[in-house]
This record gives structure tokens, C-alpha cells and sequence, in this order.
């Protein structure tokens, strides 16, 4: 009986550390947010041929795609460097699948 609940014991601890380092979802709120109405610093105009975007964290940012646009200010942790364009557009504009690199602050902001 003792064996078994030290067997018992290990897998349990095992399956938490597998747990523990399985990496975590990013929600979009991590990398910022939606700001409607807002007017950002510069605007990207997301074509056909647009693969990947540059943005600084601390940025506001106007996105235009298909004639549709949305504004949305990066304010990212520090362990998000990139995130899908598609996660951060609003859920009623189809985004095509673009990337979006976010580069720390270079004035330390963020």
C-alpha cells in the first residue's frame, strides 16, 4: 500500500511540473488594447503582399486592412515579442495572417 502512494506521489508531482512549464496562451490584452476613436502615431495600411509588421511597445497604432480600420495602443509584457494580427483586430474584421514584432521601448517605456 505505501508503494502505491508513492507512486501515486511522483506522478502527481510529475504531471504539475509538466503542467508548469507548458507555455502560456497569450491573451490580446497582453499585448495591449483596442482603442476606439483614438488617433494613432502612424497607420499601416495591411496589403496582400504584408507578412509582418514592426511595432514599438508604447506605440499607438492605426491599422487599416480591406478599407476597414481599428486603432490599438501596444502596451505588451515584456515576454510578448509577437503576436497575430488577427488576435488584436476586432473580432468583426477578418484579419489576414500577419504578424505583428513587437521591439521593447527603446526609451524605456516598456
Amino acid at each position: 500500500m505505501h508503494a502505491r502512494l508513492h507512486s501515486l506521489a511522483l506522478v502527481l508531482v510529475a504531471a504539475a511540473g509538466a503542467a508548469h512549464a507548458m507555455p502560456k496562451a497569450f491573451s490580446p490584452l497582453d499585448a495591449g488594447m483596442l482603442v476606439p476613436g483614438a488617433d494613432g502615431a502612424r497607420t499601416v495600411t495591411i496589403g496582400a503582399d504584408t507578412r509582418f509588421v514592426n511595432v514599438v511597445n508604447g506605440e499607438t497604432v492605426n491599422f487599416t486592412v480591406s478599407g476597414k480600420s481599428f486603432t490599438y495602443a501596444f502596451n505588451a509584457w515584456n515576454s510578448i515579442g509577437a503576436i497575430d494580427l488577427s488576435a488584436i483586430a476586432p473580432k468583426d474584421l477578418k484579419a489576414p495572417p500577419v504578424r505583428v514584432y513587437i521591439a521593447p521601448n527603446p526609451l524605456g517605456q516598456g
